[in-house]
């Protein structure tokens, strides 16, 4: 048996789709092929069922040895209580005699102690369950019946449930007679889409775009403990030093200087927005490293200009986050990158040493 667990941030195949609109979401998951089917399935138990239902872990079990069971969504850590999600990609929507060997599966492999009984047994089917499965499904002790009487058409040939053929023994009647399938339920189509849409996975599979990007309000003018010891905030201090000659050791220090206090708030103003831009990117999108790869290029726009020799370090800042500023980046996932948001990069590249304002011959 092949159990695939579901990473949390595995990196989408097709970025493509996320502003896709042409498509309506019901019209595609319809038309979606199989695999791709069950990935959402996948995912809208990870991304969404988790939160109410506590999972441990989510599973796909791959191929054709499946035993009627698609997706696994493990309860506990032993991996002996769990919900069962059986994928069905149909052009219509399921009939009892579609069904029928998927409940021959569950009743087999739980008797024959393949895997446990689930908690809940829950039908995901592209097109919805048909009215005469629905009414099964809504009286549950039917489907006892119904089972046994159609287990010759249904179940018993070859490879419907097992290779050889399976005949209803004696054993196997009494247990499905006694079979609890009040465990058996379905989600619609509908409500997938719904549901599934309040996760970060949506968007790759049915488009929509992203949600529009929170305004950032400019910082509390005090600095809290974490801010006051990063990196960047040092440096500028120090370029502030340099550029005055005398020691400005704090940003309280800093206050009796008006132009250069304006112009720090200026720049904490854009590091906020750079920090609520990689916020957003890391909360919406699967693609962990699409900030990472923003601040990539925005270092090959910028570094040369860092780089060059200035009499004054501040100049190199001012110089700097204004070649950031005219940068033309746009990005897949992110669309334009606004001017706070560039220029707040220039600080954020700084705060992780792969830049300085400070040249080394005016370093302390």
């Amino acid at each position: 048996m092949n159990v695939i667990p579901l990473p949390i941030n595995e990196t989408p195949k097709d970025a493509s789709r996320i502003f896709d609109l042409t498509i309506d979401p019901i019209v595609r998951l319809r038309t979606i092929e199989s695999g791709e089917f069950e990935d959402i399935a996948c995912e809208w138990a990870s991304g969404y069922l988790t939160h109410f239902e506590n999972y441990k872990n989510v599973a796909q079990i791959g191929g054709s040895k499946d035993s009627g069971r698609d997706i696994v969504a493990y309860l506990d850590e032993s991996l002996q209580k769990f919900d069962i999600f059986q994928c069905k990609r149909y052009k219509e929507p399921l009939t009892p005699s579609v069904y029928m060997s998927e409940f021959g599966k569950l009743c087999y492999y739980t008797m024959t102690g393949k895997y446990n009984k689930p908690r809940k047994y829950i039908i995901v089917a592209s097109n919805g369950v048909g009215q005469d499965l629905r009414e099964l499904i809504e009286h549950p002790k039917k489907i006892n019946q119904q089972l046994i009487d159609s287990w010759d058409k249904y179940c018993k040939p070859k490879k419907k449930i097992i290779s050889e053929g399976l005949p209803l023994s004696d054993k196997l009647k009494e247990y499905i007679m006694q079979f609890d399938f009040s465990i058996v339920s379905e989600i619609s189509p509908q409500t997938l889409l719904e549901q599934f849409s309040k996760t970060s996975w949506y968007k790759y599979h049915f488009g929509g775009g992203l949600k529009q990007r929170p305004r950032v309000k400019k910082p509390q003018e005090v600095l809290d403990n974490e801010e006051i010891k990063m990196e960047y905030v040092h440096q500028l201090l120090q370029v502030y030093s340099n550029h005055e000659n005398v020691e400005i050791k704090d940003v309280e220090s800093l206050k009796s200087k008006k132009k250069l206090h304006n112009h720090f708030k200026r720049q904490r103003e854009c590091f906020h927005n750079a920090r609520a831009l990689e916020r957003f990117a890391r909360d919406e999108l699967i693609i962990d490293d699409v900030y990472d790869h923003l601040k990539n290029q925005v270092y090959h726009g910028i570094v040369a200009t860092c780089e060059a020799n200035y009499d004054d370090d501040l100049k190199r800042v001012d110089e700097t986050v204004s070649r950031s500023q005219v940068l033309s980046i746009k990005t897949t996932e992110l669309g334009e990158i606004n001017i706070l948001e560039k220029s707040g990069i220039c600080h954020d590249l700084v705060n992780d040493g792969e830049m300085s304002w400070i040249d080394d011959k005016n370093e302390d």
